[in-house]
């Protein structure tokens, strides 16, 4: 694709990208990403060993060598709760690490297996409720993420509705699956269970998906082969990821399929947050974008070696 050419894409969810590659020429205020130093002592944080009693009560645990490595607990801040009639459900914490300085992508791939083996248990307990129709896992990496405290964590919401979102990738589940199958070029890494790839209306800079080559709904239908195998691809993913965007911060989303459906194209997404969304974004709904997905993928295909 020639510098100076635009091009719009449409993907299946019927979603418009605007890949405008001129636009990275465009002069900034403000310098390009770096890692970001953790400033919170470790003795003021409150997912750090040693302050386990400034969460709330502790719902689930994984230990090593007699210490926790993953935990998890309610959500001292909520936005669904039990208590709550109008918004009922549950809202948790899974603390990825008891180390307050590392990332998700510094984690080995034992540690990432522990990790999704809590969200896969955590999921299957929150399923159990009949009033729970929905469970949405996501991951928030750094301020201008989401994130408001800097000790890698993850959270999980049970809600008592499937959202609109989900329904459209339900609907549209056999096009995600014929266009996953032409996607050989944009995929950066894989195992005999998983692969990572750009997608080709990729709406963020080096944004990644993690799907299934078997068929898979959800994180929960996966054996302890499967979870090894997605922890192994994760990582890579990730190691990529920060070491492209210098890291950046980004959000993670577990796509699982609605409570009971065996019917959903199960896939993580990697959202850097690079770009910001401005006022085209937010009074069209079209995306602007500088990168090329093709090209990111190959960055990330070299990036991703870093992880072996």
């Amino acid at each position: 694709m020639a510098k100076s050419c635009n091009e719009v894409r449409k993907d299946f969810l019927g979603r418009k990208v605007v890949i405008t590659v001129v636009r990275k020429d465009r002069p900034h205020d403000e310098a390009a990403p770096q890692k970001k130093p953790k400033t919170t002592p470790p003795e003021k944080c409150y997912f750090c060993p040693g302050n386990e009693h400034l969460t709330p009560p502790e719902i689930g645990r994984i230990e090593k060598g007699g210490k926790w490595e993953v935990r998890c607990f309610p959500n001292k801040f909520p936005a669904f709760c039990q208590e709550s009639r109008k918004a009922y459900g549950r809202h948790e914490v899974i603390v990825e690490t008891p180390d307050h300085q590392k990332t998700l992508s510094e984690l080995s791939v034992e540690n990432l297996f522990d990790y999704l083996s809590m969200v896969k248990r955590r999921m299957a307990a929150a399923e159990q409720d009949p009033k729970i129709e929905y469970v949405c896992v996501f991951k928030n990496e750094g301020k201008e993420a989401g994130a408001s405290l800097e000790h890698s964590h993850t959270q999980l919401v049970g809600m008592p509705f499937v959202p609109e979102y989900v329904k459209k990738f339900q609907k549209k589940m056999a096009k995600l699956e014929k266009l996953k199958a032409n996607m050989g070029k944009m995929i950066y890494a894989e195992n005999g269970g998983f692969f990572a790839l750009c997608p080709k209306t990729s709406r963020f800079h080096f944004e990644s998906w993690i799907s299934s080559k078997e068929k898979a709904a959800s994180i929960s239908e996966l054996d302890d082969d499967r979870l090894r195998a997605l922890a192994s691809v994760l990582k890579q993913a990730l190691v990529a990821t920060d070491a492209a965007t210098n890291y950046a911060p980004y959000n993670i989303v577990y796509m699982n399929a609605p409570k009971g459906e065996k019917e959903f194209p199960f896939h993580i997404q990697i959202l850097p947050r690079i770009g910001i969304w401005a006022g085209f974004e937010l009074g069209t709904e079209v995306i602007m974008t500088s990168e090329i997905p093709e090209e990111s993928a190959k960055v990330l295909c070299e990036k991703a070696k870093l992880a072996k």
